[in-house]
């Protein structure tokens, strides 16, 4: 497999976007993991998603569970939290957090299962990706 021919940074993002990890010769990255400002990166494509989420996820990960300190991992509580999230999003069933990845997300970078059962993904294989948005440092 041949490398990224270049990375995107998504620093100054607002919003929330979601990568859908695929074969594409470009990578995204950000800057994650509250205080920790870890800079992970994954080829994909990007696309932003619509409302208010990353509103509501920042306060979530600023607030008094994780005071912006999620580095290393996230637990179920949190996963499910983020679940509601994207239900609220109205994108049926076609996103929700990868349980098998908890230990590799943190906040600002969330492993996703995507389901291609929605008109919304159309011509897009199954698969993973990554829910981003502005991290809270």
């Amino acid at each position: 497999m041949t490398s990224p021919l270049f990375t995107i940074e998504l620093d100054e993002m607002t919003g929330l976007g979601l990568i859908i990890a695929c074969p594409s010769r470009v990578a995204y990255s950000n800057q994650v993991g509250g205080y920790a400002c870890r800079h992970p990166e994954i080829e994909g494509v990007f696309v932003p998603l619509p409302g208010s989420a990353a509103e509501k996820l920042n306060a979530y990960f600023t607030g008094p569970k994780w005071n912006g300190r999620c580095y290393d991992a996230i637990d179920e509580e949190t996963a499910s939290f983020i679940d509601s999230i994207l239900r609220e999003l109205d994108l049926g069933s076609s996103l929700c957090v990868d349980r098998e990845k908890l230990e590799e997300s943190c906040e600002a970078w969330i492993w996703v299962k995507i389901s291609m059962n929605s008109l919304l993904w159309l011509g897009l294989n199954e698969g993973d990706g990554i829910l981003t948005w502005e991290n809270s440092d």
